[in-house]
């Protein structure tokens, strides 16, 4: 049942993909790849962190600055309390909606 001369194919098939002996890559290592590999997963990263920054301001996610609508409010808020005049509220307002 069984066959030396399978057995003798297996092992000697290594040797047989590389006759001279070199090695992988007939003796020249892993090249410029083991140095611009990690270079460019670098890069590839710095691209997805980039995009996701982009997005995420593009998108006005978590914008919390005051705008021209909230000092509005906040004006026509102290007029109804009566802590400004009507002159007052005029010429502020007057002021934050002209551009």
């Amino acid at each position: 049942m069984f066959r030396p001369g399978i057995l003798a194919a297996l092992f000697a098939t290594p040797a047989l993909a590389d006759p001279d002996g070199y090695g992988h890559m007939s003796g020249w290592g892993y090249g410029m790849g083991m140095m611009f590999g990690p270079i460019l997963w670098i890069i590839v990263l710095g691209l997805v962190v980039a995009g996701i920054i982009w997005f995420v301001r593009s998108s006005g996610v978590g914008d919390k600055r005051p705008g021209k609508s909230d000092a509005i409010s906040e004006l026509d808020l102290r007029f109804a309390k009566g802590e400004i005049e009507a002159d007052d509220y005029a010429a502020r307002k007057k002021l934050l909606t002209d551009k």
